[in-house]
């Protein structure tokens, strides 16, 4: 029976757990930003001119995706370790990490536009506030799947020395 030498880390699922709840947290504050916002603007008829990038975009939603599938990956190839899901869990983090650094471009923009926002209104400023812990919860999700990335990385290298 062929050993499986695979190398891979133990805090691996850890990792991927973390990516997990960071995704719902990402999601579940997407869905509230937008609710309240949105919700506030129809029900008192408010308009200041200003239209949110993030709800707009639905970063929250399709990041948050591609977030639980990397998590999933993660903890899928720390149970069951083999070269199709090495390859799969490192695609799914560095799409991660992609969709984190777009993250970042379209939160730095949000977060810019609504600086100079002197608005008594509260959606405005909790709706920044919201901003400003999703920005937070994607640079955690980016460290994290750096991490997992390089160490799947590492894994591969490893396992292609070995074979050869």
């Amino acid at each position: 029976m062929p050993q499986n030498r695979l190398w891979i880390k133990m805090e691996l699922r850890l990792l991927g757990i973390i990516q997990l709840m960071t995704s719902l947290i990402i999601q579940s504050l997407g869905y509230f930003w937008t609710y309240l916002f949105f919700s506030q603007s129809f029900a008192f008829g408010l308009t200041s001119g200003y239209l949110p990038i993030i709800g707009a975009s639905g970063y929250s939603l399709w990041a948050s995706l591609f977030f639980s599938l990397s998590g999933s990956f993660s903890i899928a190839l720390q149970r069951r370790p083999s070269n199709y899901m090495l390859i799969w869990t490192m695609t799914m983090n560095i799409l991660s990490i992609f969709a984190t650094l777009i993250g970042v471009f379209l939160i730095s923009i949000e977060l810019m536009m609504t600086a100079d926002l002197q608005s008594p209104l509260w959606q405005h400023r909790s709706g920044r506030m919201l901003t400003e812990y999703l920005f937070l919860f994607t640079i955690l999700e980016m460290l994290v799947a750096s991490v997992v990335t390089e160490w799947t990385y590492r894994a591969r290298y490893t396992e292609e020395e070995n074979s050869s």
